[in-house]
């Protein structure tokens, strides 16, 4: 059976639905659709009706496409009340020593979770950082090796439930099952970084609509996370409120002349305004320039947030996300933020969108938990190769960069009980 995993991130200001085909380490996208999102600001779920209604929508296209049922979906969920925690736990395996198994990882795992938090945090996810048997410390699973005890060293990442619930809800209204569930700084950091980068330090910034993620990780861990209230949205506030058009006219605007390249900016009138019968064109130049303030404006704030982690000049910084699909916004932050400073694109044929980071991260996010947790149940089947073949003659084609059952059931139990 094939590892076919959905992937849903409902985003304040669009959604995107991914399928795609594992083949050992290779990733075959063979759907992908971004759409406007509604009943969703900021993060919190506003009219989950209208959402509903949207996501079903995507997934209905998706089953046509590929003519086969979806049965589950991966989930990622807006960082905004995401919580860290390092935590260790311990258990014995018995006194002459046995093989670690799935199960003994799983068990160990649970026992990760069971720490004091408040009332309102759930715990979202626990990813093992690094494993203490007989032979040694290892950030592999030492799966199979005698050992008479097994000690892990975790990252728990928690939630508010009021946050959680109604994400989980929602995709359970849509006739699926959550397939697992991570944040989605989380979920970009597996697409963008490796495991040197997670090691020696770096530092990424997911630039939403209205707000943007600043996530820092180091030693493994996930070490920093916070939230800074800047994103596309300002960048097309300001070309509304200067030129002073609608919102959706500024933001067509951004996308077809938007360059933050002041040196590079064309005189010609791109719109006319009159006021007080006042008569007003504003150049592409006039754009540029617009933007170019806008970026360091964001860059600023987004500084403030980052002036806590010791020596941040030396540790590299990537920007995704739909919010940064700006021209020259790399050179802007380099500038500001005195370090240095990329933009990233997943290089996977079908997903080379900004925007599209988080959902094939949560790929990657599977294909590491499997290893570690078990095997999922795919979220759908497909009738057969030719099938396979026929949806990549469609237009999506290969790009390289055992089933659930009782074992994961335990745990996602574990990880969204009341305890």
């Amino acid at each position: 059976m094939k590892d076919i995993y959905a992937v849903l991130d409902i985003g304040s200001a669009t959604l995107k639905f991914l399928v795609a085909e594992v083949n050992n380490i290779n990733v075959n996208v063979l759907f992908v659709k971004t759409i406007p999102s509604h009943g969703v600001k900021k993060g919190i779920i506003e009219d989950d009706r209208i959402l509903i209604r949207d996501i079903r929508k995507l997934i209905d296209e998706a089953e046509a496409f590929l003519e086969s049922k979806i049965t589950s979906v991966a989930l990622t969920i807006p960082t905004i009340k995401a919580k860290l925690y390092q935590s260790d736990s311990s258990i014995s395996l018995s006194d002459a020593g046995s093989k670690v198994s799935t199960d003994d990882i799983v068990r160990v795992l649970r026992l990760s979770s069971k720490f004091k938090r408040s009332k309102d945090e759930e715990v979202v996810s626990i990813i093992p950082v690094r494993y203490h048997s007989d032979k040694g410390a290892t950030v592999e699973a030492p799966l199979g090796e005698l050992s008479r005890n097994l000690i892990v060293d975790s990252l728990v990442i928690t939630t508010s439930k009021e946050l959680l619930y109604p994400y989980i809800s929602v995709v359970e209204k849509c006739g699926v099952e959550v397939l697992d569930i991570t944040i989605n700084a989380f979920a970009c950091a597996k697409e963008a970084f490796d495991a040197v980068y997670l090691q020696e330090g770096a530092l990424l910034i997911d630039m939403g609509y209205k707000t943007s993620t600043v996530s820092f990780y180091k030693d493994g861990y996930l070490q920093y996370l916070t939230v800074c209230q800047v994103g596309g949205y300002d960048f097309t506030r300001k070309i509304a409120q200067n030129m002073q058009i609608s919102m959706n006219q500024a933001e067509a605007y951004k996308i077809k002349y938007g360059s933050l390249d002041v040196t590079q900016g064309q005189n010609d009138i791109i719109h006319t305004t009159f006021v007080d019968e006042q008569k007003r064109d504003y150049t592409q130049q006039d754009l540029a320039d617009l933007l170019n303030e806008t970026a360091y404006e964001v860059m600023n704030k987004i500084k403030e947030k980052i002036s806590v982690i010791d020596d941040i000049s030396k540790y590299e910084t990537l920007i995704v996300g739909g919010g940064g699909e700006l021209e020259m916004l790399d050179t802007i932050a380099t500038e500001v933020l005195e370090c240095p400073v990329r933009i990233y694109r997943p290089d996977t044929i079908g997903t080379r969108d900004m925007s599209l980071v988080a959902a094939i991260g949560m790929v990657y996010y599977l294909m590491e938990r499997k290893q570690v947790v078990g095997d999922y149940t795919p979220s759908l089947v497909l009738p057969d190769v030719t099938n396979t073949m026929a949806i990549r003659f469609k237009g999506l084609t290969k790009s390289a960069p055992s089933k659930q059952g009782s074992k994961m059931s335990k745990l996602l139990d574990s990880f969204f009980s009341e305890d």
